[in-house]
């Protein structure tokens, strides 16, 4: 259909092409998350611990096993407690991880609305943060990893807090609410950082309220910790990592997923700096972008240490939306036609993505063959692993499949030879011994793409 770019049907095309391109690539991640292919190594890690939440091993090994959990514990009973109901611990993280991306998105368009948002702006900032995630962060979409879990409570925690500053009350319920994210993944702190910093320039008396309340509800979670685990608990969370200023300045390339909103949102912070639901907004990009920076310097850290600065944006796209006429280089547009423009260039920017499956699921019939294959060298790498005896080293959700121990945490025995905690060869020295066989199994039972 043709349409002048001043008519408002254009952006109520553009903002189809947006909410389009968000479902489309979610439908993806659900197909996805029923099959029997390894989306990340993640996966089996986390399958391994959600089953010794359940009991069938220590959830916080000793030091001197070659396995290490460096999470908080919650995440871990949520999901196997579902695994338990569902029948598969990996599925009901996938699926506990796209409820995630749904409620997020739910509550980043209610928090679009209690800044100063517009209803459509608020469907929109959600439907970005969907099609964003779906297009650039899809790994992490429908996988059984407790990033989004987490993300999902601090976000509603965060929405509590709005709220409570609307009422000018109620602001410890929202806090501990962060806290208790916290305990389902610790790496998530821009949203709480931010909350203390406005209570403790305009509230302060409510800033040492929360601050108590936070201290006190993080101390007995911390102490329940301990009683449960011993000091295993505190040697596991605190396990060595390397960083190297170098890795965190590879930040700057990866901003281009986010970059469009991002942009968006830095010239709607200058030109509105006075608006006070601006101002909060661009504080919290400000901190997650710095709290990203600060992760990605840590070995192993992946593409979840940008969640919190995802988040954010969306609501600062949200908010930048509505207030586009109000730009001084939009004052030449009517509205509707600087909203377009924007669109235009978010909704460009998300299809010119890698990420080709949910096309190819549509329009290639040789994908649905790709798949079967991949389903099919899962099942034969797991039944590999199964006849060797002993301990195994394999991608750990075909170690998981296959019902072998888990015996060795790859990445974490790397982190620990490094700081010199774990001999150099003690992989090496298991395999000699015959007590540990390195299995390489077919690449197409992990999804690479």
């Amino acid at each position: 259909m043709t349409t002048k770019a001043n008519d408002p049907r254009y952006l109520g095309v553009l903002r189809w092409t947006l909410y389009v391109t968000a479902i489309w690539s979610f439908a993806w991640t659900v197909y996805r998350a029923f099959l029997n292919i390894e989306i990340e190594p993640n996966e089996g890690w986390n399958a391994y611990f959600a089953d010794a939440a359940m009991g069938k091993m220590p959830l916080y090994p000793s030091p001197y096993q070659l396995i290490t959990n460096n999470y908080p514990p919650l995440s871990f009973y949520i999901v196997g407690l579902a695994g338990r109901f569902i029948g598969d611990p990996v599925l009901a993280g996938r699926l506990l991880s796209l409820v995630a991306v749904v409620a997020i998105a739910t509550a980043i368009a209610l928090c679009v609305r209690r800044l100063g948002g517009s209803g459509v702006a608020a469907t929109i900032s959600g439907a970005f943060y969907v099609a964003t995630m779906s297009r650039f962060f899809m790994p992490y979409v429908g996988m059984n990893e407790p990033q989004l879990l987490g993300e999902a409570i601090m976000t509603f925690g965060f929405l509590g807090f709005l709220i409570a500053r609307s009422n000018d009350r109620g602001y410890v319920g929202p806090v501990l609410v962060m806290a208790l994210a916290g305990f389902v993944k610790h790496n998530i702190i821009a949203m709480p950082v931010t909350v203390f910093l406005w209570l403790a320039l305009f509230r302060r008396r409510e800033a040492m309220k929360c601050f108590c309340a936070a201290a006190i509800a993080i101390m007995i979670g911390t102490a329940i910790c301990y009683a449960l685990f011993g000091e295993n608990f505190f040697l596991n969370i605190l396990s060595p990592r390397h960083y190297s200023l170098k890795r965190a300045l590879r930040i700057f390339g990866e901003l281009e997923w986010v970059s469009i909103g991002l942009v968006a949102c830095i010239y709607n912070a200058w030109a509105r700096r006075r608006d006070v639901n601006v101002q909060l907004c661009s504080c919290l990009i400000a901190i997650a972008l710095g709290s990203y920076f600060l992760q990605k310097s840590g070995a192993g850290v992946d593409i979840n240490a940008q969640f919190d600065l995802v988040i954010a944006v969306a609501m600062g796209f949200g908010l930048a939306f509505t207030q586009v006429s109000q730009w001084p280089v939009a004052r030449p547009l009517r509205l509707e036609q600087a909203q377009a423009i924007l669109l235009l260039a978010v909704c460009v920017r998300l299809l010119a993505s890698k990420q080709l499956q949910p096309v190819r699921m549509v329009f290639d019939r040789s994908f649905i063959n790709e798949i079967a294959i991949r389903e099919q060298a899962m099942a034969d790498s797991v039944q590999r692993v199964q006849q060797v005896p002993g301990d195994v080293l394999c991608p750990p959700l075909v170690n998981y499949r296959s019902g072998k121990p888990f015996a060795v945490d790859a990445f974490n025995v790397q982190q620990r030879i490094l700081a010199g905690a774990l001999p150099k060869d003690t992989i090496a020295a298991r395999v000699a011994a015959g007590t540990l066989t390195i299995v390489e199994v077919d690449r197409r039972a992990r999804w690479s793409q």
